[in-house]
C-alpha cells in the first residue's frame, strides 16, 4: 500500500475526478429533464434533488473506492466540483435548451398517443352523467312513493307495534 503518492498519480486522479464531475453534471441534467417532464411542483423538485444527492453520494463513494482506495483527498473533491462546474457553465446551457425541446417533444407525443383515449373517456363521462341524472330522478320518485306507501298502510311493522301496544293497554 502506497501512503505517499507521486505527483503523476495525483495528477492522473485529479483528471479522473474532473471527468467524473463532468459526468455528474450530465447526470444532473438528466434529472432536471425528468423533473421538467413529470412535474414542476416544489415537493417534486425537492424529492428529485434529494434523490440526485443520494445517487451522487453513492457514485462518489464508489469512485473514491476504485480510484484512490477509499481515501478522500482535497484535490479529488475539488476536481469533482470543478468538473461539475465546467459542465454546468459550458454544456449545461445547451442541455437546458435540449431538455426543453425534449419536454416539448414528449408532451406532443403523449398528446398524440392519448388523444383518442381522452375522447373516448369524455364520451363515456357524458353518457355516465346522463345515466346518473336519469337514475337520480327515479330514486327521488321512489323515495316519495315509499314514504307515502309506508304511511298509508296499517299492516307495516312499526304501525303493528303501535296497534299491539294500544290493544294490550286496553285489556
Amino acid at each position: 500500500m502506497e501512503y505517499i503518492q507521486g505527483l503523476n498519480v495525483q495528477t492522473r486522479i485529479f483528471f479522473y475526478s474532473l471527468g467524473f464531475g463532468f459526468l455528474l453534471g450530465i447526470l444532473y441534467d438528466v434529472f432536471r429533464t425528468v423533473r421538467l417532464i413529470i412535474s414542476n411542483s416544489k415537493s417534486f423538485v425537492v424529492f428529485m434533488d434529494l434523490l440526485y444527492f443520494a445517487v451522487c453520494a453513492f457514485l462518489i463513494f464508489c469512485f473514491n473506492m476504485v480510484v484512490d482506495s477509499g481515501r478522500i483527498r482535497i484535490y479529488v473533491v475539488l476536481g469533482e466540483i470543478l468538473g461539475w462546474l465546467i459542465y454546468y457553465f459550458s454544456f449545461g446551457a445547451i442541455a437546458i435548451r435540449a431538455g426543453s425541446a425534449v419536454k416539448k417533444f414528449i408532451v406532443r407525443l403523449a398528446n398524440a398517443v392519448f388523444k383518442p383515449f381522452r375522447r373516448f373517456f369524455a364520451f363515456v363521462k357524458r353518457k355516465n352523467n346522463r345515466l346518473t341524472r336519469f337514475f337520480k330522478k327515479i330514486i327521488r320518485k321512489n323515495e316519495k312513493k315509499t314514504k307515502f306507501i309506508l304511511q298509508k298502510h296499517k299492516g307495516i311493522v312499526y304501525n303493528l307495534k303501535c296497534y299491539i301496544e294500544k290493544s294490550v293497554m286496553k285489556k
